[in-house]
């Protein structure tokens, strides 16, 4: 059709509208490439999110949080235990026998500068690793059975526990998908971390079984859920106080300080504190003058401590309880080694104190110079240790001393001569992270009954856990572990151990609540 306007004028037609073939062809690349950008683009993000499969970056500080088979090591420094345990983990999910998983949690990650040496961690690992193997093969497991096999796993909760939501999220929700999570172990050190994720899977009903932690605080009779196999600070105190009035009763005029960390925040000390105030009331321990305090976590700690020890050499007294982390008890070694004080004392303190050794980017010749220091500063350190190898030949008769057998399997995994032992174990990292798993496992076995049949889930654990009291003792290397009804051992003793300059420990005494 033509069309024509009014003044006459020709007007072509409009041709009719096409797609053309290549246009469209092109449409089609345009949208894959936008596609395969975001794909790829989407892969980027969640790259920079995740550390491994699970395991996210968390954080102010981009943390790797979450739970782990022992296929990503945390941190290098573990890199070999943590092989151990995912060869292991492997074996347990090929064997075809019916399994359920124990977490193994602690601070994985350190920041320089902050407590950056691992507290021992890889030492609580190897523990925890050796009682996995004793549990699944019957020929160590001390008649303890081989069914339900255990998964062992590993969990990060940041540094000084920050990071305790996200993990016990995922640690929750392996408890109810085919991980089969029974129960929660290790825990590390008494901060409010801790607390909260004590709290969060207590409420998510996942039984708990400390290792090194101490808090008074983590325990609640009213709340069964949480159980450990280290003296709490309550027994840490009571220990301390006995042993502070048997000085007193030997030399009247033995006098006795305080020194005390007024950090709210670190649970360990306020109930290491609190704990030592109540039993020296108690019991009538002569205390000279009012605590001498510091604060930790903020700066001038280094000159708070020279004001202190000013005080103590001022004061003269034969022994000071220091209510404080390991790390400012390095604090209070270093001021008293300035030349004008040097005053001789005994310190008493209580589990933490191992953390006056550890510093993982020290060198070698700023290490020599602390032990000069501590030679020159006349401070003879003493702790309430949670475990060490001279103890469990003074609790168990010989023939029933675990210990033995433990070590050689020790060796056999990671080698060493049997004169290392002491050395190796002396901080008794290792020997509580085994006991925690251990103790658990024994748990999961009652509860599988003789047959190994039986259903075993986080409330069934946790009813067996609350059986493990009285005649019904675990032999534990740290000594027989039994519970009372808020979940601390019942009158577990300690060791009395001096702390040398050269980082070894002496053993000096059985030390009782």
């Amino acid at each position: 059709m033509v069309t024509m306007t009014d003044d006459r004028t020709f007007v072509p037609p409009r041709p009719p509208r096409r797609t053309a073939p290549w246009i469209a062809a092109g449409a089609v690349v345009l949208a894959g490439a936008v596609w395969g950008a975001w794909a790829a683009y989407d892969a980027y993000q969640q790259d920079r999110q995740e550390c491994a499969p699970g395991i996210l970056k968390q954080g102010p500080r981009q943390e790797c949080i979450g739970v782990s088979d022992g296929s990503f090591a945390f941190d290098d420094s573990l890199a070999d235990v943590m092989d151990k345990i995912e060869a292991e983990n492997r074996r347990v999910e090929e064997s075809g026998k019916p399994y359920v998983s124990i977490a193994y949690v602690e601070p994985l990650t350190t920041v320089k500068g902050e407590e950056e040496a691992k507290y021992g961690l890889r030492g609580e690992l190897i523990g925890a690793y050796l009682a996995q193997l004793e549990l699944n093969d019957p020929e160590l497991g001390a008649g303890r059975g081989d069914l339900p096999q255990i998964r062992l796993l590993v969990g990060n909760l940041g540094l000084r526990s920050e990071q305790w939501k996200p993990l016990t999220d995922d640690l929750i929700a392996k408890s109810k998908d085919d991980n089969h999570l029974v129960a929660v172990a290790g825990f590390g050190q008494s901060r409010g971390g801790t607390q909260y994720a004590v709290d969060a899977l207590r409420a998510a009903g996942i039984p708990m079984m400390g290792a090194t932690v101490t808090a008074d605080s983590l325990s609640d009779a009213s709340r069964p859920g949480f159980f450990r196999v280290s003296a709490p600070n309550r027994d840490q105190a009571s220990g301390a106080v006995n042993y502070l009035k048997e000085q007193q009763k030997k030399d009247p005029g033995y006098k006795v300080a305080v020194i005390r960390d007024r950090n709210t925040d670190d649970i360990y000390n306020t109930s290491l504190s609190a704990s030592f105030e109540s039993a020296a009331t108690d019991r009538g321990l002569r205390l000279e003058g009012a605590p001498l305090e510091f604060l930790s976590g903020v700066d001038g700690v280094s000159n708070a401590f020279s004001s202190v020890t000013d005080k103590v050499c001022a004061l003269k007294p034969d022994a000071v309880f220091f209510a404080g982390r390991g790390i400012n008890l390095r604090n209070f070694i270093n001021s008293m080694s300035a030349p004008d004080r040097r005053c001789e004392v005994t310190l008493l303190t209580g589990d933490d104190a191992v953390g006056v050794y550890y510093g993982s980017s020290e060198s070698e010749s700023r290490r020599a110079k602390f032990r000069t220091e501590w030679q020159d500063s006349r401070v003879t350190v003493l702790y309430t240790a949670l475990g060490h190898p001279s103890l469990a030949a003074e609790l168990y008769a010989k023939a029933n001393n675990p210990l033995p057998d433990f070590l050689k399997l020790y060796h056999a995994e990671f080698g060493g001569a049997s004169d290392d032992d002491q050395r190796v174990l002396q901080d008794g990292q290792t020997v509580l992270g085994h006991d925690a798993v251990w103790t658990v496992g024994v748990a999961v076995r009652n509860a599988a009954g003789p047959d190994g049949k039986g259903q075993v889930n986080p409330g069934a654990t946790l009813q067996m856990l609350m059986q493990l009291g009285g005649s019904e003792a675990v032999s534990g290397l740290s000594g027989p572990i039994s519970f009372g009804s808020d979940g601390n051992p019942d009158g577990k003793p300690m060791a009395l151990v001096r702390m040398e300059p050269n980082g070894t420990y002496t053993f000096r005494d059985v030390l009782r609540p």
